[in-house]
């Protein structure tokens, strides 16, 4: 190892971490590229003599070496929204293990902003994408089928998936949590979405119109939110609502963040939940079985659909799945107090 003034090693090379680990170079280079195939205490002994000398593992080099740049994409509507972290864990988690990197980027709900991000993406070389949706853009999925890079589409369900998909039927689930709102016998059941082009919420609401149209219960009625990962959206809905007459006897909401700003809203109204109005949401999220009353919820697994869609992309990248695999993740209806409900009761669909 070379010295600079002051003591200061440069020039680090990975033989010079194999003479201090007593191992060879191919050992190194194996640890730092597939740490999962190296044992623990020699994995141990390679990390120490990286630390020990600064070596800091040339990717660029690597990448043009293997191809490989070692790195994935993850593509979200956003990142303010608190349905997508548990997802966001799991990929991170796969990855991690396997000495991958994930960078992120969000399209804001955009087709035409995920096509840019995505083709930005791509003259950066990523490994593979896991991306959140299955509606893009012609030019977005030509850009994707073109580049022959593996893509994990995910939180959707699709017959067409670009390459391989992990998702669920946010129709079927959706339509699963009005059936359970009209056998717990509510009948004028409004349901809170959004008019932005979000295919999953668009599904969502799909959903809850089958329901309505199977139950005979007439026309179906859907108010619009504004920010979906706002409860104060939520607020808003429920003063629009609280004025309907006749007023609805059960609200089911496009997400749990927009279900809890409605309960709290009813609640400083003076409008008792489930007495008054019963409330309902979508995506399980942790918070939902906190409040009080307790939230009933369309319970997705979302970590699980994030561990799932990062393997299954490994795996495409690696060579050892095939194109066009497909996992249903499925749900649970989740029934509470906040739709009367004196414990969670749990209907489980695949």
């Amino acid at each position: 190892m070379r010295q600079k003034r002051g003591g200061r090693t440069a020039g680090v090379t990975m033989e010079d971490v194999a003479r201090v680990a007593g191992v060879s170079a191919m050992t190194v280079s194996r640890v730092l590229r597939q740490p999962t195939l190296v044992n623990a205490d020699l994995k141990a002994r390679v990390e120490a003599a990286i630390r020990e000398t600064g070596y800091i593992y040339n990717l660029v080099a690597s990448s043009l070496a293997s191809q490989r740049s070692g790195i994935i994409a993850l593509i979200l509507p956003t990142v303010a929204s608190s349905i997508f972290t548990d997802s966001v864990k799991g990929v991170s988690d796969v990855t991690r293990t396997h000495a991958v990197q994930m960078i992120m980027a969000e399209t804001n709900y955009s087709p035409a902003e995920e096509e840019k991000v995505i083709e930005a993406l791509l003259r950066r070389r990523p490994d593979g994408f896991v991306i959140v949706g299955v509606s893009h853009t012609r030019a977005t999925r030509a850009l994707l089928e073109k580049s022959g890079v593996p893509v994990v589409e995910t939180w959707d369900s699709t017959p067409t998936p670009i390459d391989s998909l992990v998702g669920l039927s946010n129709f079927d689930a959706m339509k699963a949590m009005t059936e359970a709102l009209v056998a717990q016998g509510f009948r004028r059941i409004v349901f809170v979405g959004t008019a932005t082009p979000d295919r999953r919420a668009q599904m969502r609401a799909k959903g809850y119109e089958a329901g309505i149209a199977e139950a005979g219960l007439g026309a179906p009625l859907i108010l619009n939110a504004g920010d979906l990962t706002s409860m104060e959206s939520g607020r808003i809905v429920a003063e629009r609502i609280a004025a309907l007459r006749p007023r609805p006897d059960a609200v089911l909401c496009l997400n749990d963040v927009l279900a809890a700003g409605a309960l709290l809203a009813f609640q400083r109204m003076g409008i008792t939940v489930p007495t008054d109005i019963a409330v309902a949401g979508f995506g399980g999220l942790d918070f939902s079985s906190h409040l009080n009353p307790s939230l009933s919820t369309v319970d997705i697994p979302r970590y699980e659909m994030g561990q799932k869609a990062a393997e299954m992309l490994l795996g495409r990248i690696a060579g050892t799945a095939a194109q066009g695999g497909t996992c249903e993740m499925g749900y649970r209806i989740m029934l509470r107090e906040s739709t009367g409900g004196s414990r969670p009761t749990e209907a489980k669909a695949s």
